[in-house]
Formats: structure tokens, sequence, C-alpha cells
């Protein structure tokens, strides 16, 4: 039976397809083949979910790095997540936005006037972060939305509000919210701006096809198939079945992104 690295190399016409020239398939699909070395457990999950997840990324125009999305195992199946740094990519691309900045609210931030938020007809928002310090624990995150006419919009979520959240969510606290709890927290902050924020300039639903990704189920699980071969038309998810593949050699896991060094856009 074919292994599974070379199942997702067979992949690489339908990743150009939906990708859509966001970013070059043979990049795409090196970086998925790096992903799923780097992480031997993916090898072990259902292969229709797998294949799934990474046809996701592709449509997302994201590649599965750790930093701009991720996939990672969740009941046996494999799960798509856009990650911090994929949003903020996404919405640099988008025509309205001009800058997004985020952040995590610890203890002591607020208790030494670190962090600062005052609402009303000057409402602003500072955080002087303490990199080296005792931070305390994580009691909320934010995130600021600059549009281009010069509006800001804010989100500013309390740990309760974040509770609420993950604990609506399917995966509660496993899944995603297991394996980056920070990256989750700030990602929880940076939709609940996006909500209030104006999206007009996103005529083409992109955005919202991202920040929708969190809500979706996981796969069903299905018969997995081996794809087309290269060059011929054919679902990501419609591929022969295929073995248990073979240990993969263990490698270095990409990390995730750090709400300390986001790009602004």
């Amino acid at each position: 039976m074919t292994q599974l690295p070379a199942l997702i190399e067979k992949m690489e016409p339908e990743f150009h397809k939906a990708l859509g020239g966001a970013v070059p398939s043979d990049r795409f699909t090196r970086i998925a083949l790096t992903a799923v070395k780097s992480t031997p457990a993916l090898a072990e999950l259902e292969r229709a979910s797998l294949f799934k997840s990474i046809m996701q990324a592709a449509q997302d125009g994201l590649v599965i790095d750790g930093k701009e999305a991720a996939v990672i195992p969740f009941k046996g199946k494999a799960q798509y997540i856009p990650m911090v740094a994929g949003l903020v990519k996404k919405m640099r691309q988008h025509t309205d936005f001009a800058n997004l900045s985020h952040g995590i609210i610890y203890e002591n931030e607020v208790k030494s006037g670190a962090f600062t938020y005052v609402k009303g007809d000057e409402e602003r928002l500072t955080h002087s972060p303490d990199l080296f310090g005792d931070r305390g624990n994580k009691i909320g995150a934010y995130a600021i939305v600059t549009m281009k006419d010069g509006q800001k919009f804010r989100a500013v979520l309390t740990k309760a509000d974040i509770e609420k959240r993950k604990n609506a969510g399917r995966a509660g606290g496993s899944g995603p919210w297991g394996s980056w709890d920070d990256e989750m927290w700030i990602k929880t902050a940076i939709k609940a701006v996006y909500k209030i924020a104006p999206n007009s300039g996103d005529q083409s639903g992109v955005l919202d096809q991202v920040f929708d990704r969190d809500e979706e189920d996981v796969i069903e699980s299905a018969p997995a198939q081996e794809p087309a071969p290269k060059g011929q038309t054919r679902a990501a998810d419609k591929v022969k079945a295929a073995a248990q593949p073979e240990p993969i050699e263990e490698a270095e896991v990409l990390p995730p992104a750090s709400d300390d060094d986001e790009p602004p856009i």
C-alpha cells in the first residue's frame, strides 16, 4: 500500500486548485509533509480526516507550519486549526484592515498599571508587557483592529468570557485548547473584534471562511481512499484505502507563533 508521504505528494494538483495562487503548491505540499513527519501521531489518524484538514488549509491559503495553521490529533481524527499568524495574514490581505494588535492580560500587569483600559468618549487601551518579571495568572485577552480610515475597534475579554467560549465549543478544554492555550486565548479575542469591525472589503467571504473553521465539526468517520494520480482531477477526500503507514522518523516540531512578535498589518 502507498505510504502517507507519497499520498500527500500525489494530492499536489488538488492543493494547487484549492490554493488559487495564494501559496505555491510545491511549497504548501513540502510544508505539509514536514508537519506530518514532525508529528508521527498524525500518520496514525483516520486518513480521510487528515486529507480533509490539509485541504482546508489549502482552501484558506495557509501553510501548516505551526504558525499560520496546524493539524492536530483530536479523538482519533485530524483537526485543522488556523493559528493567530494565519488570522493576521488573512486580515492583512483584507482591503479595509490596516493594523491588528493583540495580547494576553496578566494579573500583575493590571495591578502595576502596565495594562489599562478606559471606555467612554475617549476610549483607549495601553499595554506595556512585563517580559521578564512575574506577570501572574492570565486574566484576559484583547485585540485591537485599526481600519484604513483610522477607526479603531477593540475587544477586551475577561478570563470568564474566554472560559465561557471555550466550554461552549465541542472540544472543551481538549484539542487545540490543550495544545495551545495562549494561542487560543488570543484567537478568541481576535474573533471577538472581527465580529464588531466592518468587513465589507471581504467580498469573497474568505475571511468569514477562515474565522468559521473553529466552529466546524471534525469530519465524520469515512473510509480513507487514495488520491487520483498526478494530473487527474478528483476530490481530496476520495482516495483509495491505504494501509497503516510505517513509523516516520521524528523531526523537530515547529513552534506556534508568539503573541509578542506578530507583525503589524
